[in-house]
């Protein structure tokens, strides 16, 4: 009877995954998926690196799930699974395994944005087609211009590909300004709300340690001006652990933490207004530990500029920056001090996101931060 019902529950579990439909993060991936016309029901659940099932005109296919378990990433598989992995600006090498991929398939509805963003890619050495005669075994060098651009050098001799690409996250993820706020949107919100750690967070491992007023400093530096700062301050604990200061008779230091790191006893409410592409707005109801771990998960490095001060609120600019993808988050939040008090009140917010840095300079950036102080 037990194997019976072992053998049922197996076969429901297949049929079900064979009738699974893929969920895809963006349009683009939707697009290539069915120009590629391959079966995508085997690639169901989150974090998924598959380099070994499908293959398209003769070449292997990498297709990857995120953590949402959306299908992220679809093209020849040309790098080594293990460096790519690891390499710090991912997004670029599955933008040039989907573009080496989109040389060999006849896409009907192509996007004239993403087509003209495609143009400023230049090749000083090789062309386009060429990308798929790459392999995982052949050295390549790459080299970073912070938020502006990378150069990519494969092979040698008549084979040898040579490139520069922009460095644009529109580009990278065929996915246009408006796309990435919607997806922004939805993927923030199915994040899951956790507490988070009191202990100094992994982007401040290398930061520069001072002290101050009986405080031990983390510093990483600062963003764009000398007031807009990745400082945590710490304490040590009686057990002699620094922790984060979390005190209501030090509200500056602690607002500070709590909005670069997350860290509270509690989930923090945050009503968040999302400014969007064309003078668009939306109101979503987040927690402050959902848009902390979704900019985490991005890799982005968070500073902060206090702008007032009173006994009821603290207001501030939070930046969540993405140099190798040249573009940030700004998200302008009044704290209210009832929190630190009391343990009540809700954190308010005003969202850019996906703001693309390599074509803008610092002063725009200092001119929107006077702006959102009148």
């Amino acid at each position: 009877m037990t194997l019976r019902l072992h053998i049922m529950i197996t076969a429901a579990a297949f049929a079900l995954n064979a009738n699974a439909v893929p969920s895809f993060r963006t349009q683009c991936m939707v697009t290539l998926s069915k120009a590629v016309k391959i079966d995508l029901s085997q690639c169901i659940g989150k974090n998924i690196d598959n380099d070994s099932t499908w293959s398209f005109s003769g070449k292997q296919l990498r297709v990857r799930t995120n953590v949402y378990g959306d299908i992220s990433h679809i093209g020849y598989k040309l790098f080594d699974s293990r460096w790519a992995k690891d390499f710090e600006a991912q997004p670029l090498l599955d933008f040039i395994e989907r573009y080496a991929l989109e040389q060999d398939v006849s896409v009907q509805e192509k996007d004239k944005v993403e087509e003209t963003s495609k143009r400023r890619i230049v090749f000083i050495e090789g062309k386009a087609s060429m990308l798929r005669l790459r392999t995982p075994e052949m050295p390549i060098t790459i080299n970073e211009k912070e938020r502006r651009e990378y150069s990519v050098e494969w092979g040698d001799g008549k084979q040898k590909v040579s490139m520069i690409i922009p460095a644009d996250y529109q580009l990278f993820t065929g996915a246009n300004a408006i796309e990435l706020e919607n997806i922004f949107e939805r993927d923030v919100c199915r994040l899951t709300s956790t507490l988070i750690a009191d202990t100094l967070p992994g982007n401040w491992k290398y930061s520069n340690i001072s002290r101050s007023d009986n405080l031990i400093i983390a510093s990483n530096g600062n963003y764009l001006s000398d007031m807009i700062r990745s400082d945590l301050y710490l304490e040590n604990s009686p057990g002699g652990k620094r922790v984060l200061l979390i005190n209501e008779s030090k509200p500056l230091q602690s607002v500070n933490n709590i909005l670069l790191t997350g860290h509270f006893d509690k989930e923090l409410p945050l009503e968040l207004t999302i400014d969007k592409y064309g003078y668009l707005k939306t109101n979503i109801e987040i927690t402050l530990q959902q848009f902390i771990i979704y900019c985490q998960q991005e890799n982005c490095k968070l500073y902060l500029g206090i702008k007032t001060h009173t006994n009821e609120t603290i207001t501030a600019t939070l930046f969540a920056v993405n140099c190798k993808m040249a573009y940030n988050h700004m998200i302008s939040l009044t704290f209210p001090l009832s929190i630190l008090h009391k343990g009540e009140g809700k954190i308010k917010g005003r969202l850019y996101a996906y703001t693309p840095l390599q074509n803008i300079t610092e002063k725009f950036f200092i001119n929107n931060i006077n702006q959102n102080q009148q």
